[in-house]
This record gives structure tokens, sequence and C-alpha cells, in this order.
């Protein structure tokens, strides 16, 4: 399977939405020959128009009723708040339906990246800047309370301040939130601790549901916040339309069912969500023999194993995020290595392993910040590569030719990747690489670890170099900050772009906001290189025919709406 496990560093954060493994075709099915095909769609309009999710509604499904899911890896972390926690996989399978406060936040989400306030949690919210002084007030719902009974007041609000404010020095093990560090008083209003005023030290213009999040008061200790929840889903400090009924660590199981102390206007359809960790090979057995009732996959050799099931149909969209060659610059220290790399890489021919199988066509990516068909996209990658760019890049820097490899101080030019799993379309696209850049004279290994240990080994940033995912946001104007500053990358960046970044949550017009953002990924690319993009991508997904309201949602997903898993439920 062309796994793509996709990150998001946004969705908590801000409230700026993100995007998930599963979007949309422009056109895709079956063709003559029983293949998969398709087309990356040209515009937003026609992505959200042709959405496929056998939309019902709500008022027509039956009550009850379970579904069985797979993620590649669930937990160890369950602390979703952590670096170690925040996975695509851990926020899909229970973050944002057991934790929505913390993870959705108050507002929810549409297929087009369109924000409304979410009136179970929030009732009212407005921002102001006045006198150079940004406020924001909110209203949260009375009835909203965490499942210990613990009410979601300003106190819950000020908790998450408290573990986002320091940033990255602060003790706790997060991913650096600016936002919440350019707060500088929380308070109630009146005395009503339901009325929040958040009072801004410098304005931020990014997000339009700024300081929309909570988390449980007990979070702020913080050896229960960062070792608490290894192992263990403590859902008592949660609140969510579900509720974890049980995680059987043994097998990798875990079992949501509908949250007994839910207040919200709807209640779940299911009776039950069950998610299994499996790798492809387990997945496509399973979804065969029915015990998984949708199966997600990016490969022709997943689409032969369960197409043409009775009941079932093939779901297909375009993967909204995007696939790149990721530096961890901690252990990867010398930037002209990591350009070198970067100019190396033919990036058409990983897209050519990932995607000739399955008839996929794209534009080749050459942004993290958006999509080829959002507004404010531009091709952001260095124009100057192929072997000949990368041996040039090294000899400036002071590197010279010995054997197939350069060297420079003893050390061999080189680097391992991390892969994860057997999984032939990934090791293919290891083996380009290796061919790539040995043409260059740089050396890798590969370092291949089992599928299960995804979310451990990138969480901590336990490797050189990764093949990885993450999602695109509908602003991209905000992305900069989670993937640019070198306080995001531990240290690693440059002290020009942090400034430029700072810039443009101070810039109101939007349109300068993106221009500004592809200034900054541009140097970023030149001066830093740890992301390199290749592809968007296709996703299918193999779906019992009766589940509705369930596939490609563009940029609304488990971990932005809290309201997704409420409306899916079966057909009678």
């Amino acid at each position: 399977m062309n796994v793509q496990r996709t990150f998001n560093r946004r969705t908590m954060l801000t409230g700026t939405v993100a995007l998930g493994t599963v979007g949309l075709l422009a056109a895709c099915g079956g063709s003559k020959d029983d293949k998969l095909s398709g087309k990356a769609a040209s515009s937003a309009e026609d992505v959200v128009k042709n959405l496929q999710i056998n939309k019902q509604d709500y008022s027509s499904l039956k009550k009850g009723g379970e579904l069985k899911l797979s993620v590649s890896a669930l937990g160890p972390d369950f602390n979703t708040m952590t670096q170690s926690g925040y996975t695509t996989e851990n926020l899909a399978a229970f973050g944002g339906p057991c934790n929505t406060p913390a993870v959705v936040g108050f507002y929810n989400t549409d297929p087009a990246g369109e924000r409304s306030i979410n009136k179970d949690f929030c009732l009212e919210h407005k921002m102001e800047t006045k006198d150079g002084v940004q406020t924001v007030e909110f209203k949260i719902n009375p009835k909203a309370v965490f499942n210990d009974g613990t009410p979601i007041d300003v106190e819950a609000v000020k908790a998450y301040w408290e573990i986002y404010k320091g940033g990255g020095d602060s003790g706790y093990n997060i991913i650096p939130n600016p936002s919440w560090e350019q707060m500088e008083s929380i308070e109630a209003v009146d005395g009503d601790k339901f009325h929040v005023k958040i009072t801004l030290s410098t304005p931020y213009y990014l997000s339009d549901d700024l300081g929309t999040f909570a988390t449980h008061p007990a979070l702020v200790d913080k050896k229960l916040f960062n070792d608490g929840f290894v192992d263990k889903p403590m859902d008592q400090y949660w609140a969510g339309p579900f509720k974890v009924s049980n995680w059987n660590s043994s097998e990798k199981v875990i079992t949501l069912a509908p949250n007994d102390k839910w207040w919200g206007e709807k209640k779940p359809l299911l009776e039950k969500i069950i998610w299994r960790q499996m790798g492809i090979d387990s997945l496509r057995a399973a979804f065969k023999n029915g015990e998984l009732d949708a199966a997600g996959f990016t490969d022709a050799a997943t689409y032969s194993a369960v197409k043409g099931q009775n009941g079932t149909e093939i779901r297909s969209g375009q993967n909204t995020g995007v696939q790149n060659l990721q530096f961890n610059g901690t252990r990867v220290t010398d930037l002209a290595l990591r350009r070198a790399a970067f100019a190396a890489v033919d990036r058409s021919q990983l897209a050519d392993v990932a995607f000739k199988q399955v008839g996929w066509e794209e534009p080749m990516p050459g942004s993290m910040l958006a999509m080829p068909f959002q507004k404010g996209y531009e091709d952001n990658v260095p124009k100057d590569s192929g072997a000949d760019a990368a041996k040039k890049i090294l000899e400036e820097a002071g590197y010279t030719k010995s054997g197939d490899f350069y060297q420079k101080d003893g050390k061999t030019a080189g680097f391992s990747i991390t892969t994860f799993g057997s999984d032939t379309v990934t090791q293919a696209k290891f083996q380009r690489i290796e061919q790539q850049l040995k043409q260059a004279g740089i050396k890798v290994t590969n370092d291949n670890q089992p599928e299960s240990n995804f979310n451990s080994v990138v969480g901590t940033k336990s490797y050189d170099c990764t093949l990885s995912g993450w999602a695109v946001g509908a602003n991209m104007a905000d992305s900069p900050q989670y993937f640019y500053t070198k306080d995001i990358n531990n240290g690693v960046g440059d002290d020009e772009i942090d400034k430029l970044i700072a810039k443009i949550s101070a810039t109101e017009s939007k349109d300068e906001q993106i221009k500004l953002a592809n200034q900054v990924e541009k140097l970023h690319m030149e001066k830093v290189a740890i992301y390199l993009p290749f592809a968007n991508g296709p996703s299918y997904s193999a779906v019992k025919s009766k589940l509705a309201n369930y596939g490609p949602r563009l940029f609304q997903t488990s971990y932005t709406d809290a309201n997704l898993w409420v409306n899916v439920g079966w057909q009678e």
C-alpha cells in the first residue's frame, strides 16, 4: 500500500482547518480494463461539487449498529496534545469524537473549509482590534462539561493557555503554538465563568476563531500531561459525543460508544465504532472477510484485493495533503547536504512510482502550504535540480569525491531514510531515491521500521530523513508558522524567516498574508531545506454500500468537525 499518513500541526492549535487523508477526484472510477484511473481536480468548486459520501438525512438512518475500521497505528500516547500523541491516526480514531474541545475546538468545518460556531460548545464569538489592542470574547455553552463533571469554562480555556503560552521551553511535550503565546490575559467577564475575554499582547490576524479551545484543568500537571496517557486513554478528562468504552492494549483495538454525558443537540447514530491497528496485508484480508466496513487505500494491489465484494463500493478521492521527503535537521545538521539531496531527487520519478499503477494524474506540487487548486498557490521548490546541481552544492561547501561518494572532514556525505513496513510502493520510492542520490555522490541507507512504530518514531523525531505527509489547510497563510519557524523544527531554521513569519500574523490584508507566506516558503526551501513536496495523490475507500455520510470530505475531517461521526450511520 502506498501509505499516506497525514499529520497536521494546525488542527488543535489555532482552529485553522486542516485536511485528512481523504479528498475527492475530479473524475475517477473503473475503466474498461477494470483499472483505477483519475485526475486531480483543477478548481475548488469542482472538488466540493462531486463529494462521494452517500449523503443521507440524519433522520432517515437507523439508530444503532457498529462500524468497524482500521488505522495503521494507535497510541501509544493517547494525549493528542503532545508531540508524540499528535498523529492523524490518533486524531481521527478518538481525538476528534472523544476530546472535541482540545482537538476540534468550538468551531466546525464544512468540506469547502468554511468555519461555523459549534453551538454545542460556543454560543457567541467575536474579535476586535481597538487602539492597537486585540481582544476576543466568547460565551461557552453552560451545558458543556468534561466527562468527570468538570465544567468547560474560563478555567478550561486558561488551562489550554497555560500549556501553550510558554512555547517549546515550557516543560510540556507540545508542538509550539504561536497564537496562544501572544495572549496576554484570559479572564471571566463580570464574574461569569462561561463568558471569556482574551487580550492579546500583539494583534493576531490569521485565525477567525481565535481562543476557542479548552482542556481539562488537571492537565496543567506536567507529569500527567507528558506521561499520564501512555497506553491509557483516560477519557474522564475529555468531552465529546463519543467516549472510550474499551482499550485492548495487547490486540491494539479501541472501541468507542455514545457518550452518556453528551449534552449536544444530536446524539450519535452508531452504537459502536471499533478501530483496529493493522497493516495493509491485514487490512485487505479483513475487508474481504467482512471484518471491516471500510478500508482506505491508494494502491492498485489493494484495489484488486477488495473490489467486487458483494454489497460494497469504491468511493474515490483526491488526497488533500502533501507527501514529502522530510529531514530532521537536528540529526542531518549540514545544510549543504540537505540542499544537495533535495536538488538530486527527481520528484517526478517518486510520483510515477506512487501513481502509475492507479492511473492517477496530477500537477507536480510545489508547496507544503496549499493544494494546486487553492487560491494563492505557488510552486516554491528551487528550480536548480539534478545530479550536477547537487554536486556543485556539495563541492562549494568543501566536499570532495572519494570513490562513489563525497566526503568532508573524514565523513561520508549521507544519511538514513526511515521507512515503515514492507509496502512495495514505499520501498520502490526508497530505491529510486537511493539511486538518484548515489548519482550525486550521496550515500543513503534504509532504516526500515515496523509499520506500528510510525507514531512513536515520527512523533519523537527518531529519524534522519523519512517519507512523510502533512495535511494542507484552507488558509495557506496560517501554515508557515507550523512548518518553517526555528521553534517548530527544534532550533533549525533562519532568523530572517522567523521575522517574516511573525509579520504574517500581524498583517491584516489576506492577500498580503498569502504573498508573505509564499516568500517564506521559497526562502525556507533555499536556506533551510527540511521539507521537499513530491505528491498530493489520490485516496480511495472500499466501503459497505449502506454506510451513509462517510467518505471523502476535503476540509471536513474527524478532527475538524465534531458532528462528522454523529451523522455517520447505516441505511435500513
